[in-house]
């Protein structure tokens, strides 16, 4: 790395001028009046996850001689008036336009809509709650994180991400002094960026969807699907996605009291569906093996088709259904589609990874963080 070191740290300077970061910086009022230019701390920033460095201490004292007091970074993280949100929005979409130009056309490509949860070990850390982990059977501390992003042929970009908090929350309380002031969020400016994102907190996890994606499609508009899983699959949000002109592909689950199917003009629920007319129509795909019935089917007081897939797989009792609001669509072409939303599923466990590494961890904290999760609030 020694060795390499000019060479990386010119690879970093024409990623930023390539991408018009300091522009990008510009647009979100991440700007200061006076004292070390936003650019060069920003650029100092983003080598301390490829350095591996653990604090932005460690990364000022021993990799520039020349580098400024750790406190000016700290300070430019926390500072309330920076949107991050925006920032992390326009430098994802700036990436694709970016690797689009270079790649060769492709036919489709997709929102991927989906969550993941980030444990946390300090109880005093702001809005910090228990969310249950559908992993490992239990719930942990920490924060859950929305995630919107772009999929094509060869790449999965993260595009933008919001926080989703539980409403239980750790009861302890510190004895520090420090905790007896002012709360930051009573000192930061009602219209800074920062008291935005703590308004968003309080919203639910479909209005936070419905939001990430109407700033999407603003921003990407030659995306015509979203793909997401069974816990977003209420009619009332399908509604609002298909408002914003995008179809939605995603997996159904039985939910009798909320959503209702039209059927030859009556209402049935995803279980009655397929025992009443599904099951009879099960007929086997020899190439895949498994059974296989299709139905077309009216979200009720809505003129909004959908066509839904029953699959029951040989040897098992349990079928599933997955539906796509583009009527058009084969069976196949539904099902394909569908399994494009595993990309998410691997940028989650790939980060994952990384962050079991002792050493990245806190290189994570100190910089991805305060980018793309805005953890800092402030």
């Amino acid at each position: 790395m020694e060795k390499e070191l000019f060479m990386f740290d010119s690879t970093i300077a024409k990623v930023f001028k390539e991408l018009k970061i300091n522009n990008l910086l510009h647009t979100a009022n991440i700007q200061k009046r006076c004292g070390i230019s936003v650019d060069k701390v920003v650029y100092d920033l983003f080598h301390i996850p490829f350095l591996m460095f653990t604090t932005v201490f460690l990364f000022v004292r021993n990799q520039f001689e020349e580098a400024v007091s750790k406190n000016v970074f700290y300070r430019f993280l926390e500072n309330a008036n920076y949107n991050w949100h925006l920032f992390s929005l326009n430098l994802s979409c700036r990436i694709d336009k970016n690797m689009e130009s270079k790649s060769d056309p492709v036919t489709e490509r997709f929102f991927v809509l989906d969550d993941t949860i980030t444990e946390v070990s300090g109880k005093l850390i702001e809005r910090a709650s228990y969310i249950y982990d559908h992993t490992i059977g239990r719930s942990v501390l920490g924060f859950q994180k929305l995630v919107l992003g772009i999929y094509t042929s060869d790449r999965f970009i993260p595009v933008s991400q919001r926080i989703c908090v539980g409403k239980k929350r750790p009861n302890k309380k510190s004895k520090a002094k420090k905790y007896a002031k002012i709360p930051k969020s009573d000192k930061i400016h009602p219209e800074s960026a920062g008291a935005k994102e703590r308004l968003e907190l309080d919203k639910n996890k479909l209005e936070k969807s419905y939001s990430l994606l109407k700033e999407a499609k603003k921003k990407i508009k030659d995306v015509n699907y979203v793909l997401f899983d069974s816990w977003f699959c209420l009619n009332c949000f399908i509604k609002q996605v298909k408002s914003l002109g995008i179809e939605v592909i995603c997996q159904l689950k039985n939910l009798p009291r909320t959503n209702k199917y039209s059927y030859n003009g009556k209402g049935y629920s995803l279980k009655e569906l397929y025992n009443y007319f599904a099951k009879p129509k099960m007929r086997t795909v020899k190439k895949y093996c498994y059974k296989r019935a299709v139905l077309t089917v009216n979200i009720p007081g809505e003129e909004i088709q959908m066509k839904i897939v029953f699959i029951l797989n040989e040897g098992e009792n349990n079928w599933h259904a997955f539906s796509s609001t583009d009527a058009k669509l084969s069976a196949n072409k539904i099902l394909e589609y569908y399994s494009i939303r595993w990309s998410i599923e691997v940028f989650f466990y790939g980060k994952e990874k990384i962050m079991q590494s002792s050493i990245m961890k806190c290189a994570y904290n100190q910089f991805v963080n305060p980018f793309t999760l805005q953890y800092h609030f402030a």
